[in-house]
């Protein structure tokens, strides 16, 4: 790789050298390497580069850069700048290694040509994403890391099986396109691995758990890279699977349901991942055509921009008030008008409202479900729309900022570096919202659309005023409740709580009752007297044998000493006397 610097091995090992530096130098060495990392993103050249021997199996290429690869690092490798710098100001190293880390897997995972480290990378962003989650230091945030390794170790092991199997069968380990293998068992097992990543119901639940539990910068961090490198996936390897329109289109209106009934800031804003990595799991389905692929695409740059700066908002009230729940909230807007601002801009972007990101970056997907005639996936996401609008701009919006105050909370000035993270993000989703054909020429695939038809801008307009009527009408139904939603999560919490009950009722009686007694009655009865006889035959005869040897080498020793007698006379009797024999020997045969 003469002439291509890997940006995500550079990120990866130069933060390694974080923890030895001195305390007051990791903030700014952060931001300088995580700039360094954008900046080779940015320059690197389209082609394939790089090649190993692994067991005498030449690997090549190692690395691929096309304009699909590129649009993804692109936009990981920028959100862990902002990232990093959302959280300059913080005293825990632990926090930014791992964002560099999970910044610099999510680029490799984008340029990996061959599914071997393809997989390597994609294995380290779960690493990433556990020492997030229990940088908070709770028992909650180690319970959650805990849920969130063994939900993720069956999706990386179901994966890990289908690569082997590919590899097997077509002996091929290059990472395309797996569609014209459709139907085949490794394609099952990798399409499970990828669609677990991407929180696709029912496997989900990893996602609202673990998330809201991390700190508000590690949330920053966990919203845009695993979910999204899993979108990248399916386009790279699924384009076109129907079975993806069905699973995207449910699971748009599922993440939104769950965020109309949330409380909790963070948890509300995960159930809205799933929500919106909805639309891109339903564009790779629709990947018959272009614009299902582009706007899948499309859609995960932008909603890494606006979610990550909504994550950001949340944080920064958690930050300036210590809570985290709308009944305990209201009238912030007040205190601090660019949190506000920023928040607004977020919400108004994941809604589609024209002149953000939002608007030109999710509706290529859903004009894809209408030219293919999908009624199915055009109803789904459009109603997914009215519940973002909902949830997220009018509900958390007016209890957050604007709603009569919840209680006595005290408000602290947030950092500089946060607004400045808060206020970089919300330039970005306005100007790419403004000028979408630039946007559109670094996507990976031709398309000819244009976001800014009338009729478009009037349905957008139209479902907006809509949606706002329901609100308005449904106001006091829609009011936050204090309590906690129960998701498919509730399943394995609880039956594993029962399994383990279980287990103490059955299996370890039968273990103590049976299993002990056998092995007491084997150690009593067999191993102790068997033990004893060996002892004793080793007293009897194997200990003789050493006594006797040493007793051999004495008698020889003393025979031998005879003849040491220190003159020379003896010793030149002793080699004539030799000399004669080996001459009477000679002369005798």
């Amino acid at each position: 790789m003469t002439d291509f610097i890997h940006p995500g091995i550079v990120l990866i090992l130069g933060a390694f050298l974080l923890p030895a530096l001195p305390k007051n130098f990791r903030g700014p060495y952060s931001v300088l390497l995580a700039t360094v990392g954008f900046f080779f993103t940015l320059v690197a050249e389209q082609g394939t580069y790089g090649y190993m021997s692994l067991f005498g199996v030449e690997i090549s290429p190692l690395v691929r850069v096309d304009k699909l690869s590129l649009i993804f690092a692109y936009i990981f490798s920028f959100i862990g700048l902002i990232g990093i710098i959302y959280c300059y100001h913080i005293d825990d190293w632990i926090q930014q290694l791992a964002g560099l880390l999970y910044t610099g897997a999510s680029v490799g995972v984008s340029f990996a040509a061959d599914i071997l480290s393809f997989y390597l990378f994609w294995e380290m962003l779960s690493f990433c994403a556990v020492l997030l989650i229990w940088s908070q230091r709770t028992k909650e945030a180690t319970e959650a890391g805990y849920r969130y390794i063994l939900v993720h170790i069956v999706g990386g092991l179901s994966l890990f099986a289908g690569v082997m199997i590919y590899i097997y069968q077509t002996g091929n380990l290059q990472f395309d396109s797996f569609m014209n293998y459709s139907g085949e068992l490794f394609w099952w097992l990798t399409l499970i691995g990828f669609v677990l990543c991407a929180a696709v119901p029912p496997l989900h639940a990893w996602l609202p758990d673990a998330y809201p539990s991390a700190t508000i910068y590690g949330s920053v961090f966990l919203n845009p890279f695993t979910t999204k490198a899993a979108v990248y996936a399916l386009i790279r390897g699924f384009p076109g699977a129907e079975v993806l329109i069905y699973l995207g289109s449910v699971m748009a209106v599922y993440g939104v349901i769950y965020a109309l009934l949330e409380n909790n800031l963070r948890r509300l804003l995960s159930y809205h991942i799933v929500s919106q990595v909805g639309y891109m799991v339903a564009g790779v389905g629709l990947g018959v055509i272009t614009l299902g692929l582009n706007g899948s695409a499309s859609h995960a740059f932008n909603h890494i921009l606006y979610k990550c700066l909504l994550f950001m908002s949340a944080g920064a009230v958690i930050y300036a008030t210590g809570k985290e729940k709308m009944t305990e909230l209201g009238d912030f807007g007040r205190y601090a008008p660019i949190t506000a601002l920023s928040f607004f801009v977020g919400a108004f972007s994941i809604a589609g409202f024209p002149l953000t990101n939002g608007f030109i970056g999710k509706s290529p997907i859903i004009s894809a479900a209408g030219e293919l005639k999908n009624a199915f996936a055009y109803i789904m996401l459009n109603v997914a729309t009215c519940g973002t609008i909902i949830s997220i701009i009018c509900k958390m919006g007016y209890y957050t900022f604007f709603s009569s105050r919840k209680s006595d909370y005290q408000v602290r000035q947030t950092p500089l570096n946060m607004r400045i993270a808060m206020l970089i993000t919300s330039s970005l989703c306005i100007l790419i919202g403004i000028f979408p054909q630039f946007f559109y020429y670094f996507l990976p695939y031709p398309m000819n659309y244009e976001p800014y038809t009338a009729q478009h801008i009037l349905d957008t307009l139209g479902i907006f005023s809509f949606t706002g009527l329901v609100f308005a009408i449904f106001l006091k139904i829609l009011k936050p409740k204090p309590y906690l939603n129960l998701d498919i999560d509730w399943f394995y919490r609880v039956g594993a709580k029962y399994s383990i009950k279980s287990l103490n009722k059955t299996v370890a009686p039968a273990e103590y009752e049976f299993i002990n007694k056998i092995w007491r009655w084997l150690i009593d009865g067999v191993i102790i007297p068997v033990s004893g006889r060996i002892t004793a035959y080793e007293d009897r005869k194997m200990n003789t044998l050493p006594a006797f040897l040493s007793s051999l080498a004495k008698t020889i020793s003393d025979g031998l000493a005879c003849f040491h007698t220190g003159k020379v006379q003896d010793y030149a009797f002793y080699m004539l006397s030799f000399i004669g024999l080996v001459l009477l020997l000679y002369l005798l045969f």
